[in-house]
């Protein structure tokens, strides 16, 4: 793949992708996993992890791990270009010259549209998650419970970030002594 296919492709993810990054999840695995064959499903499920934990924006912290697994840092530079530039330029267009754009039914109409396909293309990629993450099954009913509890009885956000660090660093800490154990 050269620079300005990464460059192209990336710009199609960031022009024809709505909802962000965890839409665009779906379409990256398709071209670089399944088509293309350029990265293998273990890589991209670690590039997706490594990209929701990292900070800014998953679409750009894809284009970043990608670009640099496929070119290396300029190839890490052109992808991210390649993804943002898209949104720069619809976003400066839409505040220069439509200031009142929500107020279109047809755009209204069109933006509810696109809030379902978001919806779809990130189901789409809980359940390709799922998939890795069936050998964990106390992950899952974790996220499950946690989702369950903040929708019903809307605990601070934080309680759930902490929560999910301790059982996370008690989880880690029970592999490191089942390898040790192994060992």
């Amino acid at each position: 793949m050269t620079f300005i296919q990464l460059f192209l492709q990336f710009f199609k993810f960031g022009m024809f992708t709505f909802g962000g990054g965890y839409a665009m999840i779906p379409m990256m695995s398709r071209v670089f996993v399944d088509e293309k064959k350029l990265i293998d499903e273990d890589t991209m499920t670690d590039y997706i992890a490594i990209s929701q934990i990292a900070p800014g924006m998953i679409a750009i912290n894809m284009a970043n791990v990608i670009g640099r697994h496929l070119k290396g840092k300029r190839g890490s530079f052109i992808a991210v270009s390649g993804v943002a530039l898209p949104s720069l330029i619809i976003i400066s267009i839409i505040a220069a010259f439509i200031p009142n754009i929500m107020t279109i039914p047809l755009v209204n109409d069109a933006i509810q549209g696109i809030v379902i396909a978001v919806i779809l293309l990130l189901s789409l990629t809980v359940f390709k998650l799922l998939k890795y993450l069936s050998q964990f099954w106390y992950l899952i009913m974790y996220a499950i419970s946690i989702s369950i509890t903040v929708f019903f009885y809307s605990i601070p956000i934080v309680l759930v970030i902490l929560s999910a660090i301790i059982l996370g660093s008690l989880h880690a800490w029970i592999l490191s002594k089942k390898d040790i154990q192994h060992d």
